[in-house]
């Protein structure tokens, strides 16, 4: 099953009555089994170790939270900056005679239609749309085989190659971020990490056996409020949650505006 597929919040609602209920099902079910004496009710040392425990899985749960969301951040001054690289070359192309400048034109427009058609849907799953890179690579052979004439040209060719450069970079470092996540030995470790503190939550014991259970059920929603959360940015383009083609969207009314200027700046033919 997919999980990418679930809602978000519903995917948090589910995690946050779930798993306390499963939790604190199994430590009503030990005490009530067991008895109290069977558990710490007052111990210095217990409390000390635990608090221990507790403070460094605090510490990683932050580094990794710490650690998607810089990824997260990343990915999308990526996308920014991709389509800044098109917006460039759309303009630059201002430089060049018209046959050339229309190529070159109209290959950065179906660039970005297809990134909101095609790379953004096949990307939830972890795809790419082969189209983007064939798109760059027909502008790469249009300007870099075409001869200037003159300088003006010449200047224009030299901005416009430079250009698709960083778009390709820019390309390939946001697919690169949508095939990372966390990987799945720092998911044992944060499970372990979790199963521990939970352990030390059932080894102890206070006469209001309801008051324990509350506090047992809220260290476990915030354990797997956590958990969703890293789930759902850790591939900052499959959640619903992740990154839109917003960038993509203004490109086109940005190239829209500027097509209906007058001029050679403007001018597709």
């Amino acid at each position: 099953m997919n999980l990418y597929a679930i809602p978000p919040f519903a995917l948090l609602a589910a995690a946050i009555v779930l798993a306390p209920v499963i939790v604190c099902g199994g430590q009503w079910y030990l005490h009530g089994r067991l008895g109290l004496r069977r558990f710490f009710v007052d111990n210095d040392v217990a409390g000390f170790i635990i608090a221990v425990v507790g403070t460094l899985y605090a510490v990683l749960l932050g580094f990794m939270t710490v650690e998607v969301w810089d990824h997260y951040e990343t990915a999308r001054l990526h996308v920014w900056a991709e389509s800044a690289s098109v917006a460039d070359v759309w303009h630059d192309a201002v430089g060049l005679p018209a046959q050339p400048r229309v190529r070159v034109r109209a290959d950065m427009l179906a660039y970005a239609h297809t990134m909101i058609d095609e790379e953004w849907p096949a990307m939830r799953t972890g795809g790419f749309s082969v189209r983007g890179d064939e798109l760059i690579m027909d502008v790469a052979t249009a300007v870099g085989q075409y001869v200037p004439k003159n300088l003006g040209e010449s200047n224009a060719q030299a901005a416009i190659i430079a250009r698709v450069n960083e778009l390709h970079d820019a390309r390939g470092s946001r697919l690169a971020t949508n095939a990372e996540g966390i990987s799945r030995f720092q998911w044992i470790v944060l499970v372990i990490g979790a199963l521990v503190v939970l352990m030390f939550c059932y080894t102890f014991s206070v006469s209001n056996l309801g008051a324990h259970l509350l506090m047992t059920g809220l260290v476990t929603i915030l354990i797997a409020a956590m958990f969703v959360l890293l789930f759902e940015l850790q591939y900052p383009f499959r959640s619903s949650l992740g990154i839109t083609p917003e960038a993509w969207s203004a490109l086109l009314t940005h190239i829209d505006a500027m097509d209906r200027m007058p001029g050679p700046m403007s001018s597709m033919h």
